[in-house]
């Protein structure tokens, strides 16, 4: 039998938002002490302490508070949800982060699609790295993200794949390497690498060094897909790559020779990140559009 009820989160997270039962009661038109209660309850049922009580100063959120009330919140808004007739219409606020390097080429359209197919839907973008999307998604404070499959084993995530992606090459316009339909790593290794410093993606892209026995001489890093584009474009190295934009140009103009890798490569999976325990319902229509526009370029 359930023992919580709305109410009782609704009161908790008015506390929450106003920073004191006395002024959530007032913003709700009820007594003080049912607030007080209601978070005791809370308190007792889950064994955790949500507030510190500061005298004259109000209450703050514990970790502990803070997490529930993410979890309360999301709890709170499905439950408004079925306060209305049913219907196919999708809306409300889906927070979309994604990988700086996977974004530019895929967001744009994931976006426009969304939108077409689901007009009441709002999508809030949110840029990071593998650490501060993990962290947030974490949080709940993202209700999904896309990004490489390296380092997101956690208990409380749940991944979809879309699909795997194969590393390639990228090279000078003119360089001798772009004279062949396939470059071998050992031979990418003989010139100085740009190489995308991101964590994870920095391991992934060293790791096929190694793997093919071959050393390579970084001459720059940077967490930039177009960075690392443009440097190369400008003769300043050589690139391991694997998101690859529709042209083969950098931003300056100048042109790039991409060229497939040779051999046995591992891929890279791209993944749609979401929160186990707090899966938006808005999430459920965007896999397979996502899946479907990754399988049409590919």
């Amino acid at each position: 039998m359930i023992q919580i009820s709305l109410r009782q989160l609704e009161y908790f997270l008015a506390a929450a938002r106003y920073g004191g039962a006395v002024r959530a009661a007032e913003a709700l038109h009820v007594s003080q002490p049912s607030i007080s209660k209601a978070i005791a309850d809370l308190e007792t049922l889950w064994g955790e302490v949500l507030f510190v009580r500061r005298h004259a100063r109000g209450m703050d959120l514990t970790a502990a508070g803070s997490a529930r009330q993410r979890e309360a919140q999301a709890l709170i808004e499905r439950a408004q949800l079925l306060q209305g007739p049913r219907t196919a219409t999708m809306a409300g606020l889906l927070r979309l982060g994604y990988l700086s390097t996977l974004g530019p080429r895929w967001i744009p359209a994931i976006v426009a699609q969304m939108r077409k197919s689901h007009p009441q839907v709002e999508i809030e973008l949110v840029d990071g790295n593998t650490e501060s999307l993990t962290r947030q998604l974490e949080r709940g404070e993202l209700d999904v993200a896309l990004q490489y499959d390296l380092g997101l084993a956690r208990p409380r995530l749940e991944l979809a794949h879309v699909a795997d992606l194969a590393p390639y090459a990228v090279l000078p316009w003119g360089h001798a390497l772009s004279q062949k339909a396939t470059v071998r790593l050992a031979e990418l290794a003989r010139s100085p690498l740009v190489l995308i410093g991101l964590p994870h993606s920095r391991e992934y892209f060293l790791s096929l060094f190694r793997d093919a026995g071959a050393t390579p001489q970084i001459a720059f890093e940077t967490e930039s897909l177009e960075m690392a584009r443009s440097l190369v474009a400008n003769g300043l190295g050589v690139g391991l790559l694997t998101t690859r934009p529709v042209v083969d140009r950098a931003h300056d103009g100048r042109r790039l020779a991409c060229r497939r890798l040779s051999g046995s490569v591992a891929r890279q999976s791209v993944v749609m990140v979401f929160p186990r325990a707090m899966a938006s319902p808005l999430v459920q229509p965007l896999l397979p559009m996502v899946r479907s526009l990754f399988a049409r370029a590919n």
